[in-house]
């Protein structure tokens, strides 16, 4: 099973910095981000999609259940707090669990555990990934198209639709989120490098160091492609420092 990418989103640095060390411990997870409050974490989530949040429940400019309400968030949440007022409304919402500070690592353990379990259930009734030698259908008004996934350069999210750029310069507008194309895409050819786009790394041509982050110029598509800052460190450590 790949490993669940995190983030934490705690107002307290020493919080966050706890939290992570002890989690380091596990390797079924991978701390891809941090976060202080709901602005800053509503950034993170859009730019990282992770699969997990560790969300404490009260931060500084308002609540956790704040943050949940202002952005969609498909992961599993856990939430961690120094009171247990919140359990029930948490559980409300679906909380995978509800952690009591301070943390303990048998706790965490046990909440390890159970994100494996449920992953594990999810995986074996769920999706498959394609294969990159797969053909997908794709409708377009009246017409229907079977595009190889090897063909696929770039995918360019448009609010809920994508658009998808071929080899050979087609382009097809699909009704399909750019976290659904993530999931379903062969992972080691294809990477998501910015909240609105996902890149076959066989069509890089070249690329532009800028500071923390780069730009991408894949054959056949003019427009450079930006790696956000926080997919540019995880496609460091993902895809380049094994």
């Amino acid at each position: 099973m790949r490993r669940l990418t995190t983030l934490i989103i705690d107002d307290e640095r020493l919080a966050r910095l706890n939290l992570r060390k002890k989690l380091s411990m596990f390797s079924e997870v991978e701390v891809i981000g941090e976060a202080s409050g709901i602005e800053t974490g509503i950034k993170a989530i859009r730019e990282l999609n992770p699969d997990i949040l560790f969300l404490d429940i009260k931060l500084s400019d308002g609540t956790g259940f704040d943050l949940l309400n202002k952005v969609e968030f498909k992961g599993k949440v856990i939430f961690q707090t120094a009171y247990d007022e919140y359990a029930c409304r948490a559980f409300e919402i679906n909380a995978l669990d509800y952690l009591l500070k301070p943390i303990t690592k048998e706790r965490l353990k046990q909440v390890i555990t159970n994100l494996v379990s449920s992953e594990n259930e999810k995986s074996t009734r769920g999706t498959q990934r394609f294969r990159y030698d797969d053909r997908i259908m794709i409708e377009q008004k009246k017409n229907i198209h079977f595009i190889k996934v090897e063909n696929i350069i770039y995918i360019k999210a448009e609010r809920e639709y994508t658009t998808l750029f071929e080899k050979g310069g087609n382009e097809y507008l699909v009704l399909k989120s750019i976290g659904d194309w993530q999931k379903e895409l062969p992972d080691e050819h294809f990477a998501r490098v910015h909240r609105h786009s996902i890149i076959n790394f066989n069509y890089i041509e070249r690329s532009e160091r800028l500071g923390n982050t780069a730009n991408l110029f894949l054959i056949s598509i003019p427009e450079a492609i930006s790696i956000s800052r926080g997919y540019y460190k995880l496609i460091k450590t993902r895809y380049f420092y094994k």
